[in-house]
């Protein structure tokens, strides 16, 4: 490791879900690192505590320094507030580094705000694409490679996107990082990080013993109630003709539009052989889809996790980001409810798959902070041996 001779400073954007999951994951690599001083700016995108507070606890973290309180009344007012607090917190502050992740308006904002201080920024889960420029994510993850010094690519599908829109590394050793001297690495995944620490101690005699796990929450699928019933009442019937029980953490977005549809929704869809939940923390949920011997979901975090834990997924979407697993048959792609049953019976007639290294070996966030431990000497003036 690199002798650091100046302390780096940087500035941790985080402010949804799978953020703080992803932040964890970095926290664990600093605890004991030296020559590191980090401050942690909540934007306050889910405020939910479910969504939020439980996670800082259940990991050790660090309450964040900067807790922002943006409008959530529609989306370019929370956009906006997070931006200009986030840009508030850079002046306090002074980071080396503002550190984003994934693809959320929190990575976006805290883009923004960097570039416009003239801070470097480096975007963890770069190079991701769907192709479905509908998705708010899609734009966002675009526009923050942009505005990125370093990127952190966690698979070589991600490097190769990259590449293809003309973003390549043109930083050497001694130059500083910057939007047209980019540094792109690849290290793996810091969920992938998260999941295999997390799991260590689980039980393989539970491993696809549980019900399956549903997770939706994306405004395509949750957003529209008709869809969002039609999704249900599909996996519902296929859980019943199969004498299955599905256990579905229903999230805050969600359970708007249920309330919408019936006050007595929690009751309909026990009916129909699924079983709503708060909300997860991050271990049981990890334990949920350990124990599944399938995993329904639109999320892409919770893709991942399948992945990482050994487990077939189903994903309630017509595109996905991580392709990879699609490609290796770990995933597929369900656009419609009427096509559920049928995927959901191909997949479960295939036999278990082993965890390679598409996604590191765990130890992405060490790899991270070794890469700006380098780029760091050169930001502070000093010189590689």
């Amino acid at each position: 490791m690199v002798d650091v001779m100046k302390e780096t400073h940087a500035m941790v954007i985080v402010g949804a879900r799978p953020q703080f999951v992803k932040g964890a994951a970095l926290h664990r690599a600093l605890v004991g690192r030296q020559g590191w001083k980090t401050t942690w700016v909540h934007t306050g995108q889910h405020h939910d505590e479910v969504l939020s507070e439980q996670f800082f606890a259940e990991f050790s973290m660090p309450a964040p320094d900067v807790r922002l309180h943006p409008d959530p009344s529609c989306r370019a007012k929370r956009l906006g507030d997070m931006m200009d607090g986030i840009q508030r917190a850079i002046l306090a502050h002074q980071p080396d580094w503002v550190l984003v992740f994934g693809d959320t308006d929190s990575t976006l904002a805290g883009a923004w705000a960097a570039v416009a201080e003239g801070v470097p920024l480096v975007h963890v889960e770069a190079g991701l694409r769907s192709g479905d420029w509908a998705m708010p994510e899609e734009v966002n993850r675009v526009l923050v490679d942009r505005m990125s010094s370093v990127l952190i690519c966690p698979t070589d599908e991600s490097v190769e996107h990259l590449r293809q829109e003309g973003i390549e590394q043109r930083w050497n050793p001694g130059m500083k990082p910057s939007i047209s001297a980019p540094v792109v690495l690849k290290t793996g995944d810091v969920m992938h990080d998260n999941a295999l620490h997390l799991s260590r101690h689980f039980c393989e005699k539970d491993r696809g013993c549980g019900p399956v796990l549903l997770t939706m929450h994306r405004p395509s699928n949750v957003d529209d109630v008709t869809r969002l019933v039609s999704w249900l009442q599909a996996a519902g019937q296929w859980a019943q003709s199969q004498q299955r029980r599905i256990c579905f953490p229903v999230h805050p977005r969600t359970e708007h539009s249920l309330t919408l549809w019936s006050m007595t929704w929690k009751e309909a869809l026990r009916d129909w052989g699924i079983d709503a939940s708060l909300p997860m923390g991050a271990t049981e949920l990890l334990r949920s889809i350990h124990g599944a011997p399938l995993v329904l979901t639109d999320s892409g975090g919770v893709q991942k996790e399948c992945y990482s834990l050994g487990t077939r997924c189903l994903v309630l979407r017509d595109t996905t980001e991580w392709r990879d697993q699609i490609t290796r048959g770990h995933s597929t792609l369900v656009p419609e409810p009427a096509m559920l049953a049928k995927a959901a019976e191909s997949m479960l007639s295939l036999d278990r798959f082993e965890v390679d290294d598409l996604y590191g070996q765990g130890n992405a966030a060490h790899s991270i902070l070794e890469a700006l431990e380098r780029c760091g000497l050169s930001l502070h003036g000093e010189k590689l041996d």
